[in-house]
């Protein structure tokens, strides 16, 4: 974790107003590192100096594990509520999954799966329209198809951490396939490739 380090400096009238005093107090100020909080330092830092640090990490090995399964377990559900592009009759357009929309999605395929012609629904950003029965089964489709691939590849992400031995294994693992040991890469790649046959069967 990188920090910012400076010094802040502020006058004190340690007199009175017609015989003044002024002192120079210093304080020592340290903050995470962001955009923000450097700008903030190039204002307030005496004569603009202030430094960049890697912040020395004292967490236990099992501490760090614990906290990378909590970054990807919200990377993934992250990955999977921004959603997807699907096709449509008006072009690409795209469908997010949070909550509601999920439940919503499922509602408008239950009903097609009953015999309507159509359902309302909406891509993102867009007007609600009378959707076509084809158009929400290819958007169901991909949203199961999105969903497995983000929860196949987290739980593989998540086995790897979880077997990880030291602390620069477990940092450089990031939410991404490429990463992935050839006994995981193969295991994902034959599970992904089963449900898509089974889809198109």
């Amino acid at each position: 974790m990188k920090i910012i380090k400076y010094q802040l400096m502020t006058e004190v009238n340690h007199g009175t107003e017609e015989q003044p005093d002024i002192q120079q107090i210093f304080s020592d100020v340290t903050l995470g590192w962001s955009e923000a909080n450097e700008e903030i330092a190039k204002r307030e830092a005496y004569n603009g100096e202030y430094t960049i640090e890697e912040e020395p990490d004292d967490r236990t090995l099992e501490e760090i594990r614990a906290d990378k399964l909590a970054e990807l377990s919200a990377s993934c559900n992250d990955a999977i509520t921004a959603g997807m592009d699907v096709e449509t009759t008006q072009g690409t357009e795209h469908f997010s999954l949070q909550e509601t929309d999920q439940i919503n999605l499922t509602t408008a395929l239950s009903a097609v799966q009953a015999g309507a012609s159509g359902y309302p629904y909406h891509a993102d950003g867009q007007l609600c329209r009378l959707f076509t029965a084809a158009e929400i089964q290819a958007i169901a489709a991909a949203s199961v198809k999105h969903k497995l691939y983000h929860t196949t590849l987290c739980n593989h992400l998540l086995t790897w951490a979880r077997r990880a031995e030291t602390r620069e294994e477990l940092s450089g693992i990031t939410y991404a396939a490429d990463g992935l040991s050839e006994d995981l890469a193969s295991n994902m790649a034959a599970v992904l490739a089963a449900a898509a046959g089974d889809n198109n069967a």
